[in-house]
């Protein structure tokens, strides 16, 4: 039995241990009102039916599964490239790019990243 009870908790961490990811507990609301049984994603200041999937202005992918939305990063973030270049996140396209500090035009290689 204990066992048992060890192998749940270690695949319910795995699972809720995912990087780049959050979840938000979402209130019930008032029945008969607009917002019932939806989630709301903060970072827009939106609502969503259960079941939706979107991408908000954070570049994070978000599904409404009521009570809970859960929210995960679209990107990845670069950390090993040269030290003469810089990363820049673009939100209109949810991508880093590397450029050298001193000139923007020239992109950087990108050796290592984390996320997504």
């Amino acid at each position: 039995m204990k066992f048992f009870v060890c192998v749940t908790l270690l695949l319910l961490a795995v699972e809720h241990g995912e990087s780049g990811c959050y979840w938000a507990i979402q209130k019930k609301g008032i029945r008969g009102t607009p917002t019932f049984k939806k989630c709301k994603d903060y970072d827009d200041e939106t609502w969503h039916a259960r079941g939706e999937t979107w991408i908000n202005s954070n570049c994070y992918s978000c599904h409404c599964s009521w009570p809970e939305m859960k929210c995960c990063q679209t990107f990845s973030t670069p950390v090993q490239y040269p030290v003469d270049c810089v990363p820049v996140f673009d939100r209109k396209t949810c991508r880093y790019r590397v450029h050298k500090r001193d000139d923007p035009s020239i992109e950087c290689p990108v050796y290592g990243s984390v996320g997504k």
